[in-house]
């Protein structure tokens, strides 16, 4: 289990891609008609190195979530997930560990149309809890069909992603 603080730290910390067990400054691809990709990813803090798995998936109703996992030990710790035209439900109790942020929120139903950002929580099951997107940071508060390839760099971004995504938009 690992803490807020810490959850913090890794999500900020600085992360490439890897393929073939070596960091890659430059992804190029197509961009998908639907989105069901994997990244592994190593990041590094001080003098230590973490792996984490980021998704990119997409369902033919719109449905998209982009989510990032720290790895360890063959468990997947989402530490941060953005979901577009899907439902959640947050738990329905507090503890000391939610942060302020999340405590009007507490046992929300989000709809498929309210679109929300997950975070690791200390003490809950991975990614439980999430707030609107519109009381989040992340700057694309909505998806369409022509903002995908922005909200993926958008993500990476978030994620402090050092390797440079090349992706090549398919014409709509």
């Amino acid at each position: 289990m690992i803490t807020n603080q810490q959850a913090k730290l890794l999500l900020s910390s600085p992360k490439h891609i890897v393929e073939n067990d070596r960091k890659i400054e430059t992804k190029k691809f197509d961009q998908p008609t639907l989105w069901d990709m994997r990244f592994l990813l190593i990041g590094e803090y001080k003098s230590d190195v973490f792996e984490f798995l980021w998704e990119i998936w997409q369902s033919p109703k719109n449905t998209i979530k982009m989510s990032l996992h720290h790895q360890d030990n063959e468990t997947k710790m989402g530490l941060f997930r953005v979901d577009y035209n899907s439902g959640h439900n947050n738990p329905h109790e507090l503890t000391d560990n939610v942060p302020d942020k999340f405590h009007p929120y507490i046992s929300k139903h989000f709809s498929i149309n309210e679109h929300h950002v997950h975070y690791h929580v200390e003490g809950y099951t991975s990614l439980a809890w999430a707030l609107p997107i519109t009381d989040d940071a992340f700057i694309h508060k909505d998806m369409t069909g022509q903002n995908i390839v922005e909200i993926v760099e958008e993500f990476a971004k978030t994620i402090n992603l050092q390797t440079q995504l090349l992706i090549n938009r398919r014409l709509l």
